[in-house]
């Protein structure tokens, strides 16, 4: 059975995604479980479980602060009311945290059958199986904190909420492992601009330092954010921080045009949205690039 993931690929860790690189899963059958390296539990809610290797208590009390800040600013942003998409039986998400990278190296592959090249995964598995569970797969920076969280805690909202269906009925062009999605991928345009994009712009908000100084670069045009890939027209600029100033504008300018695409995403009507990319096309360029020029730190817009 696939499990679906979407990955995050931290800017402080590695400079290749996992989508991209097509890296084997190595397991070992010799570790002990999950449950035993992972002994830690603590619940956040009745939907949300830390499972964790070392983190303390104050750290697991200030994580799931956090995340209580990222889903009140998500369902405020969509105005979801708390209706998943249909046939979403994601509920519930476990949240596996490593006491570091190397011990992230040596168990996640063996745990969730998942590549290690990266800085952590959310895997969505099949959401419209009755009783999947939804996991989260990091670990903690030599700070303590947790690689990735607000992110890939996006990645599971967006999921439930915002895109019907699993990871392979997505528009991508990853064909890798966990996943190993059938080919070839659909036609460009993709959403990929959005699924990473959107989980950058709720993570940070207004305050995303490094998208802001690129901004004036102008280095790509908002159609070409559109033909976004993780195996072609990639990288990991191009996906995270062009992602979060595509998604950003299109929810701050171009409100309707998102609430349109969103319906059919919704619905899992991948070929309505991908006409609706089309029509866009060129349209928006211009406004966008103004937009960046326009676009400051959200110290000095205050």
């Amino acid at each position: 059975m696939k499990s679906t993931f979407w990955l995050l690929l931290g800017f402080s860790s590695l400079t290749a995604m996992a989508h991209a690189a097509g890296t084997p899963v190595v397991k070992d059958a010799s570790l002990p479980p999950a449950k035993k390296v992972l002994s830690h539990v603590y619940p956040c809610s009745k939907t949300l479980v830390l499972r964790s290797q070392a983190l303390a208590r104050e750290q697991e009390k200030d994580a799931c602060a956090m995340l209580g800040k990222v889903e009140q600013r998500f369902h405020s942003l969509f105005n979801t009311q708390g209706k998943p998409v249909a046939h979403d039986n994601n509920t519930s998400l476990r949240m596996n945290i490593y006491a570091g990278r190397d011990d992230f190296v040596k168990y996640a592959g063996s745990h969730f059958d998942m590549p290690v090249d990266n800085g952590g995964m959310y895997l969505e598995g099949l959401p419209d199986v009755k009783g999947n569970q939804a996991e989260f797969v990091a670990y903690q920076r030599k700070d303590g904190s947790i690689h990735n969280l607000s992110h890939e805690f996006t990645h599971y909202l967006d999921g439930r909420f915002n895109i019907h269906g699993d990871f392979c009925a997505g528009l991508h062009d990853s064909h890798d492992a966990p996943e190993n999605c059938p080919k070839p991928a659909p036609d460009t345009p993709y959403l990929i601009w959005w699924t990473e994009g959107i989980a950058e712009y709720v993570a940070h908000g207004d305050n995303n330092e490094r998208a802001i100084k690129a901004a004036p670069q102008k280095t790509y045009a908002l159609s070409q954010l559109f033909e976004t890939g993780y195996l072609k027209n990639g990288g990991t600029d191009r996906v995270y921080i062009w992602g979060y100033l595509g998604s950003r504008y299109m929810m701050e300018k171009q409100r309707d045009k998102v609430e349109q695409l969103l319906s059919f995403t919704r619905k899992g009507d991948m070929p309505r949205a991908q006409a609706l990319m089309r029509q866009w096309g060129t349209s928006m360029d211009a406004d966008f690039a103004t937009w960046l020029d326009a676009l400051k730190p959200a110290e000095s817009a205050k």
